[in-house]
């Protein structure tokens, strides 16, 4: 199989476990007889595995190769959910979280060194769609479980052979993956010593504020439409599978032009578009349009700066860079979110929120223009 269509599914892999625990919920909670603030709990134990694999992924590549890191932290994926299908205590159920973060966040930061060295700008985009795919097959597969009445354990279990499959796709071709991709010395592997690199400082804070950014919008957007905007529920769940679908689509379709228009000017051109669209919806000007406009211009900004980071802090330096901005586009979506909650809070209502993304935006905006492009 070539490694461009195993990367494809590997990106679908990484993509089915993230929704399932807020998926299954309503039915996992029972089960174990918590509140619903534990849901946070599993969230963050999730948040913190993906973190720490962000840091340390760099000297696993040093010490096994990219090709072993991938392997073990599929298996590692595989190993905690289908731990989870067998229901163990609660602490345990927490624990296994951790290390589905762990293993996610291996793989998201190996796969893309791997698509950074190896392929171009478009393919990381479409790999990043396909993220999507897998974000949206996981719930689709948990409820049509639900609704043929197997339990909860059902949806861990689909996605545990779903990821073991993968696991020894991948280690069958564990050596072709070492082919071309630097393996960084460990004295390189070594995160503050690659943060003195300003444009490496640069790119962490990008993907900060980026995940921040799209994971607020995404989070708020219904409460903004119910709570602001008069529509209901029902119309402000529509508003956000917008949102997602457009930002999935627009990588999908961005992947086959990125390349001919040039990576750099891409990133520039989109980012004042999204924040224009963030305007008009704080505005209230065509809600569903704005946010569709904002989405599809946002779609690119992640997978396209990934990509081009082996060239701006350098090959010795990629490994350590992509896990640092891994870690810190986790961070942002724990944070940002959260914080906009408070600011809704304390400014006595969700109308607040879309003038707190046009700030963000900005921010964003003028960081992207900073970056160095391609001469």
């Amino acid at each position: 199989m070539p490694l461009l269509a195993l990367a494809f599914l590997a990106f679908i892999g990484l993509g089915l476990p993230d929704p399932m625990p807020g998926s299954l919920w309503p039915s996992l909670r029972p089960h174990y007889e918590v509140p619903n603030a534990a849901l946070g709990l599993v969230l963050a134990a999730v948040a913190v595995g993906y973190v720490a694999a962000g840091m340390l992924t760099a000297r696993m590549i040093a010490a096994v190769g990219i090709g072993g890191v991938l392997v073990g932290s599929l298996a590692a994926t595989t190993l905690a959910a289908g731990g989870q299908a067998f229901a163990p205590p609660w602490a345990g159920f927490v624990a296994l979280a951790v290390l589905a973060g762990f293993g996610g966040g291996a793989v998201d930061s190996a796969m893309n060194l791997f698509a950074a060295s190896r392929f171009k700008p478009g393919h990381m985009n479409w790999l990043h769609g396909f993220w999507g795919v897998g974000a949206t097959l996981g719930p689709a597969t948990a409820a049509a479980l639900l609704a043929a009445g197997f339990g909860w354990q059902a949806g861990y279990a689909a996605v545990a052979l779903a990821l073991g499959a993968l696991t020894l796709c991948f280690l069958a071709t564990r050596k072709r993956w070492e082919d071309g991709t630097p393996r960084p010395p460990a004295s390189r592997a070594n995160p503050l010593a690659v943060l003195r690199n300003p444009v490496a400082r640069l790119q962490v804070l990008v993907f900060f504020l980026y995940t921040g950014l799209e994971a607020g919008a995404g989070q708020w957007v219904a409460t903004i439409m119910t709570g602001a905007r008069g529509a209901t529920p029902a119309e402000g769940a529509v508003a956000a599978t917008l949102f997602f679908a457009a930002l999935t689509g627009g990588r999908l379709a961005l992947g086959f032009v990125v390349d001919r228009i040039g990576a750099d000017r891409v990133l520039r051109l989109l980012t004042p578009v999204a924040l224009l669209a963030m305007v008009a919806f704080a505005l209230g000007v065509a809600d569903l349009v704005a946010l569709a406009v904002c989405a599809l211009a946002l779609a690119p900004i992640f997978p396209t700066v990934m990509a081009r980071t082996p060239a701006r802090v350098g090959p010795g330096d990629a490994a350590q860079a992509v896990g640092l901005q891994v870690a810190a586009a986790t961070i942002g979506v724990a944070v940002i979110p959260a914080a906009l909650g408070l600011g809704a809070d304390l400014a006595g209502g969700p109308w607040v929120v879309p003038w707190l993304l046009v700030g963000l935006g900005v921010a964003l905006t003028a960081m992207i223009w900073r970056l160095p492009v391609r001469r």
